[in-house]
């Protein structure tokens, strides 16, 4: 689709997808800013951050943002990710200087009330301690914990319980001011706008924004891992639970492609965008068959993270219950095996790339999914990644696959962690 990309002079970039007939905007800001980010003893500082930046400072205060969307009829979100952070608008295109202004104020002017700063550590606290309730995140946070031991990524975007406990409000603030400005953000429009118009009215939110000297740049390198790593959890919880996790490259690397149709084979798509909808699981994968349909199972998938850095992809079983981890963890080492020694058939590589194809088609079926799909892939370095990827997966080759699974999907790089369900005391 057509698209405009314009740079403002304090460094805003600003990515116009305007679309014909339709009477909404999608408004997104993505920030170069995530978990990634941080350093011990600041762990979930920029989660933290996002939600303040809803309680009001210049023009908007407390509660503002959510009463000017709700009169609109609009939606709104933000979202922390490991390797950026986004908020979004989807309001009539006629409003868009509310979008705009919104945004602006909460680029450099969010105010960071003392008060409002402990009242929020308290929700995000409790958001923590609601996680550590559910074991899929004990598993993914055991799991990201073993895989990373130098690169950030060994902690999750919700950080430390001990870390949220301690951190007040300077440091929040200095995190802010240090990566809230506009020349280490983009702007992405999506909908019923011209875009010479729309420039005028951006140029009039942001020209007059100052930018930061730029952060430096992340230079924690993870080593190459020699050897499995493993971990067993003993939990109160409802189901056994699986989850492998084999280094990856970041996004940007060329086999990604590859990686995609490999992962789509293996346990089904799961989407560029982790928090965006569109879970597509289709049955015909060869985890489900082994597992689902052999009743080992109740639940599986493969989750490949796309990330600046390299990553991690992931195999995730819920078990059947009565199935046995080490039947399934054996099961599933078999399935990787078959794809280790053999590229998958014709009619199975076609299925796949449907099935990639069927979530694009969702994902921009409407101009929110479209935002999401543009910001997340600036994020990762490029507001067209996504449509680049889905370009060049068109052109890979099945002998790719089997290449990339005898690559990566190998036990001296990969990281297990298997969860006991212990019943719930009476």
């Amino acid at each position: 689709m057509p698209t405009r990309v314009e740079t403002l002079d304090n460094g805003l970039k600003v990515i116009l997808r305007p679309i014909p007939d339709t009477k909404a905007l999608s408004t997104w800001v993505v920030y170069r800013i995530g978990s990634r980010n941080e350093v011990p003893g600041m762990t979930g500082s920029t989660h933290w951050v996002e939600h303040m930046l809803f309680k009001g400072g210049g023009k908007l205060g407390k509660g503002d943002i959510d009463k000017m969307i709700s009169r609109l009829g609009g939606k709104m979100n933000a979202f922390t990710d490991t390797d950026y952070t986004m908020y979004f608008e989807t309001i009539p295109a006629s409003a868009m200087d509310t979008a705009l202004m919104i945004e602006s104020e909460r680029m450099r002017n969010a105010a960071f009330d003392p008060k409002e700063v402990e009242a929020e550590r308290t929700v995000v606290i409790s958001e923590r301690e609601g996680a550590e309730n559910q074991p899929e995140f004990a598993v993914e946070e055991e799991l990201w914990g073993l895989a990373f031991h130098v690169h950030p990524y060994h902690w999750t975007a919700i950080g430390y319980k001990q870390d949220l406990a301690t951190l007040d409000r300077d440091p929040l603030y200095r995190h802010y001011l240090r990566y809230y400005a506009p020349n280490n953000a983009s702007l992405v429009l999506v909908g019923g706008f011209d875009p010479a118009v729309a420039m005028q009215h951006v140029r009039e939110a942001f020209g007059a924004l100052k930018p930061e000297t730029p952060p430096d740049p992340l230079r924690l390198a993870e080593p190459e891992q020699h050897g499995e790593r493993r971990s067993d959890l003993d939990r109160p919880g409802p189901a056994d639970l699986l989850s492998v996790g084999w280094h990856i490259p970041a996004a940007s690397h060329e086999d990604t492609a590859a990686l995609v149709l490999l992962s789509t084979v293996l346990g089904g798509w799961r989407g560029i965008v982790p928090f965006a909808a569109g879970d597509w699981q289709p049955r015909s994968n060869r985890l489900y068959r082994a597992l689902v349909d052999a009743r080992l199972a109740t639940d599986v998938g493969v989750r490949q993270e796309m990330k600046l850095d390299p990553a991690l992809l992931i195999a995730s079983v819920t078990l059947a219950r009565g199935a046995s981890l080490d039947r399934v963890e054996a099961v599933l080492d078999r399935e990787v095996e078959k794809l280790r020694k053999a590229p998958p058939p014709k009619a199975e590589l076609a299925r796949a790339r449907a099935q990639v194809r069927a979530w694009a088609r969702y994902e921009q079926d409407g101009v929110t999914f479209q935002g999401i799909l543009l910001s997340a892939g600036e994020g990762l370095g490029s507001w067209d990644f996504g449509e680049a990827l889905l370009a060049k997966i068109e052109n890979v080759r099945a002998e790719q696959i089997r290449a990339v699974a005898r690559t990566y999907l190998v036990d001296d790089h990969r990281t297990v962690v298997r969860f006991h369900a212990q019943e719930v005391p009476a």
